[in-house]
């Protein structure tokens, strides 16, 4: 059974706000996970720039322009979702 749906002639003063409440409790709950999302971004780059780091360190030492730091290989390879790891 489906709950009963509320119009403009039967909504009330308490049944607003408990729509307003639950509406508030949903933004916030947005607002955390955007906040994670945005720390993880941030995380995540520099990481990557740390790889960056490793493999100009690797190329200086070595002296080849395109060499890999395994580390740094590695880490881009478990940061890359597995469907792009997987041909067709």
């Amino acid at each position: 059974m489906t709950r009963r749906r509320h119009t403009a002639d039967t909504i009330t003063d308490p049944i607003l706000d408990a729509l307003y409440a639950n509406a508030t409790r949903g933004w916030r709950r947005g607002d955390r996970w955007k906040r994670r999302a945005v720390a993880a971004e941030a995380a995540i780059a520099r990481l990557t720039a740390w790889c960056d780091e490793l493999d100009a360190n690797m190329q200086a030492i070595a002296h080849t322009p395109d060499l890999q730091h395994p580390v740094a290989a590695n880490i881009r390879a478990k940061l890359t979702a597995p469907e792009e790891n997987n041909a067709p």
